[in-house]
């Protein structure tokens, strides 16, 4: 039986809101989650793997065969994707409907899974940074950090799939909070999902999952079973504790893609460059490269650990 075009949700990181999106388009009749317990495929963020593999195979192959052509390798690259998607597809009666919370290798999604409605869900760059300080105990400049460029990668795949406009769509995650029946059935129209078979109740009264302050009755921390919404759930303006100094910094982190976005105008506005924010960005620099050595000594160092028991 021919399938139609799977749906994919890729959140700009973790925290955005692709739980929230996902439980909502799965009250659609039409629409099935992927195989039990995959809740992330995360394909494109790991598809280093998968391109290395299709270079190679290409590469094996014997010149003398005849040309190796752009629709060739396209056929192969999309062949891999339908692999995946095989994988995924638990109920092959309905819409598969997968997320990921990262927009890694975003520029990829196209080459493995070229049929598919892709929707990009992005959100506040101070509530994400925020909320991932909460959630994960990330500090503030790596959280800060990783909003802009996951920012960036949306930018910079807006400009290079712009003739495909119809396969894939941004989606702000407060819109949706704020404007649910304004938002969601042109997303259901855009996906192709009949609007008119969707259950707005139900989306209404959609319980909240994962939050990283709304934990519900008895509960302290960040857990995933449902809570039913209740009038303290706000989730847009947690940055409003922020220090100036807080607001100053992100501004100068992340302001132009915060803007590029379409967020924005509550900020400080963005200053020439201070010694502050440049001792800053060394002090960054120089802490990554420390992280980076440090992975690489520990690779390097794994079989001897083993051999020593001093690691599994």
């Amino acid at each position: 039986m021919e399938q139609a075009d799977p749906i994919f949700i890729h959140g700009i990181l973790p925290r955005s809101g692709t739980n929230f999106l996902w439980d909502l388009l799965l009250l659609h009749p039409d629409c099935a989650p992927a195989v039990d317990p995959v809740r992330e495929d995360l394909f494109l963020d790991r598809s280093e793997h998968l391109v290395a593999f299709a270079e190679a195979v290409r590469g094996a192959w014997d010149p003398r065969w005849g040309e190796v052509g752009p629709e060739l390798v396209r056929r192969l690259d999309a062949a891999i994707g339908e692999g995946l998607l095989s994988f995924l597809w638990a109920d092959r009666a309905r819409r598969l409907v997968s997320k990921s919370p990262s927009v890694h290798n975003l520029e990829r999604f196209f080459c493995f899974f070229p049929t598919a409605r892709l929707l990009v869900l992005i959100r506040d760059g101070r509530a994400v940074t925020q909320s991932c300080m909460d959630t994960f105990g990330w500090d503030f400049e790596r959280a800060a950090r990783a909003w802009a460029e996951a920012a960036r990668e949306i930018e910079r795949f807006g400009v290079t799939h712009a003739e495909r406009a119809d396969r894939w769509r941004v989606v702000r995650y407060e819109d949706l909070v704020d404007d649910l029946d304004g938002t969601l059935p042109g997303i259901l129209r855009f996906a192709g999902l009949d609007p008119s078979t969707y259950d707005m109740e139900a989306a209404r009264a959609l319980p909240v999952r994962g939050s990283s302050t709304y934990f519900g009755p008895g509960r302290s921390s960040v857990h995933w079973e449902p809570v039913e919404k209740g009038p303290a759930f706000s989730p847009s303006r947690r940055w409003l504790s922020w220090s100036p100094r807080q607001l100053e910094r992100f501004e100068w982190i992340a302001g132009d893609e915060h803007r590029a976005l379409g967020y924005g105008g509550e900020g400080t506005p963005r200053r020439p460059a201070s010694p502050r924010h440049v001792l800053l960005d060394g002090w960054w620099r120089t802490r990554g490269a420390a992280w980076r050595a440090r992975a690489r000594l520990g690779a390097a160092s794994r079989p001897l650990r083993r051999r020593l028991g001093l690691t599994r």
